[in-house]
């Protein structure tokens, strides 16, 4: 049996269709309106019924086959599939799977910021950072949880200032602001804020002392730590 389309909206750019093609079929899917067993729709038809081009369809079925939510069967069509019973909850696991992309972005930015910061920082930087990472002892002494996070954030942004580099800077407050939701579901993992914020004042230290190794060192321990408690309770809960 083929699914019948419900009432469809979109528009936007073209990687921001992607996305709402895929949240389109994945409510229908989640719904039950496309049932497990049942047959998509034809990608013509999708198309036409989306306002879409066909590369947008492709790219948002690649997705959902990729989450386990269909299957493509060559010269046939495309079926919902049954998602087994032992598997994550899907908002879960793409949480989970965000927070792992966005630790590996904010690698490769950081420790450039913070090697920077140690070369470059003048003195209204360093009092930036200083009292950016000791507002955010304060507030997580007090659980203040969104506080928390704004010191938090304002103690990057202060060492991305410090890099001198306005490109890298803006490159990463742009980065901190689209994923500020991530810093959120960071300081929800037990014990996770406590032990960073010993590493935070450590590279605090660093950069006042100009020491750029000691910094990068010190922001890679954060970050790889942060990385292997996610995986930690993620594994746990499997």
């Amino acid at each position: 049996m083929t699914s019948t389309l419900p009432p469809a909206s979109l528009s936007g750019r073209r990687q921001s269709l992607v996305n709402q093609v895929l949240d389109y079929l994945q409510q229908q899917i989640v719904s039950g309106a496309f049932s497990v067993g049942s047959k998509l729709p034809a990608e013509s038809e999708l198309m036409a019924h989306l306002t879409v081009g066909r590369s947008t369809v492709r790219e948002a079925m690649q997705v959902l086959a990729h989450m386990g939510l269909v299957e493509v069967r060559a010269g046939d069509g495309t079926y919902v599939c049954a998602p087994q019973p032992e598997t994550e909850p899907l908002g879960q696991r793409l949480r989970r799977a965000k927070i792992f992309e966005v630790y590996e972005v904010r690698h490769t930015l950081e420790l450039e910021c913070a090697r920077l910061a140690a070369q470059r920082r003048d003195e209204q930087d360093l009092a930036r950072i200083q009292q950016a990472v000791q507002q955010r002892r304060e507030f997580l002494a007090t659980r203040q949880e969104q506080a928390f996070i704004d010191a938090d954030l304002a103690f990057h942004s202060a060492i991305a200032d410090a890099s001198k580099n306005t490109v890298l800077a803006d490159l990463y407050h742009a980065f901190i602001t689209v994923h500020r939701e991530t810093w959120t579901q960071a300081s929800e993992i037990p014990g996770l804020s406590e032990q960073g914020q010993i590493v935070h004042e450590q590279i605090a230290e660093a950069i006042e002392q100009c020491d750029p190794q000691r910094a990068q060192h010190l922001v890679e321990r954060l970050l790889s730590e942060s990385t292997d408690r996610f995986r930690q309770l993620l594994h746990n809960e499997e």
